[in-house]
């Protein structure tokens, strides 16, 4: 008789899937707690020592310290999020090319199928977003915040649709991760299937 394997080949494919979605949760804590550490960094009000440098450099007026340290505060964003765009489509279609066909015989099947193509479908649609805002975001480094520019309205307009975006990524990544992990597990100690005589 042939030697039944000990686990189902889909296993590995959902434990996979898990493991790039884990991969894009940790890049969007990361990406979350950076953008606010940054800015409160470059907050002079909120870090003595931005303000000793601001004052070390000499730069007069409260408006034009604030731009002058929120402007590194908001380069050192832009390189995250130029490779947080591409990472979270990378991922987002390798868990859904490696869990959408096994999870159709996996139970909560449809619901993992759903939330697998809601994740790639909110990581592209995301993607574009990142290097127009850039673009926009530059061309408003150096604007006074005060009064409000049509320029930053905008901005602050398509900035608020992306964090719509990123919440909807996190939490279907969220509601997910569990069933991807559950499939896994149980395709591996479900009993392997019978096997007639080799």
């Amino acid at each position: 008789m042939d030697e039944a394997p000990s686990s189902r080949p889909s296993s590995g494919r959902f434990a996979w899937a898990a493991l790039c979605l884990a991969l894009l949760l940790g890049a969007l804590a990361l990406s979350f707690w950076v953008a606010t550490k940054n800015f409160a960094i470059a907050d002079p009000a909120k870090s003595p020592a931005t303000a000793k440098v601001l004052e070390m450099a000499r730069i007069e007026g409260d408006s034009s310290r604030e731009m002058f340290s929120r402007y590194f505060a908001s380069e050192s964003n832009r390189a995250l999020f130029t490779f947080l765009g591409p990472f979270q489509v990378a991922t987002a279609l390798l868990a859904f090319a490696l869990a959408f066909g096994p999870a159709k015989q996996a139970r909560r099947g449809k619901a993992a199928r759903a939330l697998l193509g809601l994740v790639a479908v909110a990581a592209i649609a995301m993607a574009p977003l990142v290097p127009m805002m850039i673009e926009k975001g530059r061309a408003i480094d150096f604007v006074p915040r005060v009064p409000e520019t049509e320029d930053r309205a905008a901005f602050m307009r398509w900035h608020g649709l992306y964090m719509v975006g990123d919440g909807v990524l996190l939490l279907a990544s969220l509601a997910l991760l569990p069933l991807l992990v559950g499939a896994a597990t149980r395709d591996v100690s479900a009993p392997p299937p019978a096997r007639g005589p080799g």
